[in-house]
């Protein structure tokens, strides 16, 4: 890996996201609309419910920062005419997709405990939190796990125009389906396997154990094995994005251009 190109993208990224206005929606003020509507109609409510909503809108906050910056990253080089130049340099274009990946995951942890701490400010949630060491290094790593997940996306779509569609038709659906929004025991037989194959399903699992308090768990197993199952799930998918974006830099160097778009 080279640590200096991944520097490099990482300010890349933030500057691209302070001069761009669009990302504020999806990254911080979406999060928060979702969470208030939430609050408002469990506003009567105490407990987990109440927790349940608050880290719907941070999990929000996260997966649509990683899944809209990721599928638009690949985009945005080819419309200002960059990515041949990527593909030419010494350095690894997945390089520089890791160092945009940190940006995003920063700004998306930034956003959801904001959203806690707005939660907490405004509506006087009393939220307490079984463990919150262990609460925040669990975010941590569903934030990483997302990220990974926006790596693979951001190289599966090198040679399509879709990538931005894609985005918009799967930023719910992912959300609903890792438990964010309901546990995954309240989800169709059908879509509770599909939440298995996701890595942030377990890290939202996780999550849950760390803020509740006798807690036992909507996946049907321990914290630890939430945790290995995360990690697992997350490295395969960085594995994986890595041999498709290798592919990719194989087939237009071969090809001598990457116009074919």
């Amino acid at each position: 890996m080279n640590l200096r190109a991944v520097k490099a993208s990482f300010k890349q990224q933030a500057i691209q996201f302070a001069a761009d206005p669009q990302w504020i929606i999806p990254s911080i003020v979406s999060p928060f609309l979702f969470t208030m509507v939430m609050l408002y109609i469990y506003q009567d409510v105490t407990g987990p419910i109440v927790l349940q909503a608050v880290l719907g809108g941070g999990v929000l906050g996260m997966w649509a920062n990683t899944l809209f910056a990721s599928s638009f990253t690949i985009s945005y080089d080819r419309m200002n005419g960059t990515f041949e130049s990527m593909i030419l340099s010494p350095t690894k274009v997945f390089d520089v997709l890791i160092g945009r990946s940190i940006w995003n995951a920063f700004i998306g942890l930034v956003n959801a405990l904001l959203v806690f701490f707005i939660a907490e400010l405004i509506f006087q949630t009393d939220i307490t939190l079984a463990n919150p060491i262990g609460f925040f290094l669990t975010l941590t790593l569903t934030l990483m796990s997302l990220a990974s997940f926006g790596m693979l996306i951001s190289t599966a779509f090198v040679f399509s125009r879709m990538g931005r569609f894609f985005s918009s038709v799967a930023e719910y659906p992912i959300y609903m389906v890792s438990g964010a929004l309901v546990p995954v025991s309240a989800l169709p037989q059908g879509l509770q396997y599909v939440s298995f194959a996701l890595a942030p399903s377990w890290g939202v699992d996780a999550i849950k154990y760390t803020a509740l308090e006798g807690y036992g768990g909507t996946m049907g197993v321990s914290l630890l094995t939430d945790i290995a199952m995360l990690a697992v799930l997350s490295a395969a998918v960085l594995v994986m994005a890595y041999y498709i974006m290798n592919g990719a830099e194989s087939a237009i160097l071969s090809a001598g251009s990457a116009e074919r778009y």
